[in-house]
């Protein structure tokens, strides 16, 4: 008589066969249940940002795109319950493009802007390369001096350049009347809005700007390859051709990254003008920010909200440009 091998499964020689194909169905299933919850855990996950993003951003956007288009007084927002505002359609926009004012004050913007972007790059594309010339303690204490400028608050900067430029006591027309035949004392800076605007106002706004520019600017000269330098030196190249054809086309990208975002933050500069003024400054040197200020503080909401999406949508294509650029880096890294 043959010993019959017993399966310490407990199964039947003729049932393992049956079994072995059932686990892989079994396995199957499993991971298809499992397949499924994992197709909905990444917009389960997202779904927070997503709301958070509706409520911070798009909502008041389209609030803002309604109330363009209506004749929203406080009395209307005030009553309760509230009353329904009066539609006007596109008729605060044909208001503003017919307004002269406001083409000055686009004028003036842009102007105060173009003026402010250029001596900022400059400026810190100059004291970048210092940077990287000078030696380790100096380019650290440097680096924690503009650190130092770049965290004080932009109303607090504008006070203190207020004071420096002070036709009393303040520095400016101190140090300026050490220069033989300048004669400065008492000079008020802020008689000649323009003066005041496109000179006082732009060096707190510079000033402002140097540290992350500086910084920003030295970091990307850092990763420019030694070898390119050296080799543009073993062939005659001077200190200004190294510069003009090594660094700065290594720079060009990063160029137009800071270039970009410094033109939507200094078309947006409002602090530093409000607080030079201890106010609303003179009517000739509004930029757009100032004119949506006194629109709505003025209790003209529609015609506020005309001007907001008006410049909305100028910084919008700025900000499609920047974000081209980022994927061309993104692409050629």
């Amino acid at each position: 008589m043959s010993a019959i091998e017993i399966d310490p499964r407990g199964l039947e020689p003729g049932d393992e066969a049956g079994t072995l194909a059932a686990e892989p169905r079994r396995r199957r299933r499993g991971s298809a249940g499992v397949g499924r919850n994992a197709g909905l855990m990444p917009y389960l996950l997202i779904l927070p940002a997503v709301v958070a993003l509706i409520g911070v951003v798009f909502y008041p956007i389209g609030k803002m795109i309604v109330t363009s288009m209506q004749d929203l007084t406080l009395k209307d927002l005030l009553h309760v319950p509230p009353l329904p505002a009066q539609w006007v359609g596109f008729k605060h926009f044909t208001d503003m493009f017919k307004d002269g004012t406001f083409w000055s004050q686009l004028e003036t913007t842009a102007l105060f802007m173009v003026l402010n972007v250029t001596l900022s790059i400059l400026l810190g594309l100059s004291l970048a390369v210092l940077l990287n010339r000078i030696s380790r303690w100096a380019r650290l204490t440097l680096t924690g001096v503009m650190l130092f400028a770049w965290v004080m608050p932009s109303v607090v900067s504008a006070q203190l350049f207020l004071w420096m430029f002070n036709n009393q006591y303040g520095v400016i027309n101190w140090l300026l009347s050490r220069i033989p035949g300048v004669h400065m004392m008492g000079h008020d800076w802020l008689a000649n809005p323009y003066q005041a605007l496109y000179l006082c106002v732009t060096g707190v706004v510079v000033w402002g700007a140097l540290p992350f520019l500086t910084i920003t600017l030295h970091a990307g000269i850092t990763q420019i390859p030694k070898e390119l330098t050296e080799a543009a030196v073993v062939d005659g190249a001077g200190p200004l051709q190294v510069f003009r054809h090594v660094t700065l086309p290594k720079l060009g990208p990063l160029l137009v990254i800071i270039t970009t975002l410094s033109v939507i933050w200094d078309f947006n500069v409002f602090n530093q003008i409000w607080a030079f003024w201890g106010g609303i400054p003179n009517p000739k040197i509004y930029t757009l920010g100032i004119r949506l200020y006194v629109q709505m503080n003025g209790n003209q909401f529609g015609q506020g909200s005309a001007t907001a999406l008006f410049t909305m949508v100028l910084l919008l294509g700025l900000m499609i440009f920047y974000i081209r650029q980022l994927f061309k880096i993104g692409d050629a890294d």
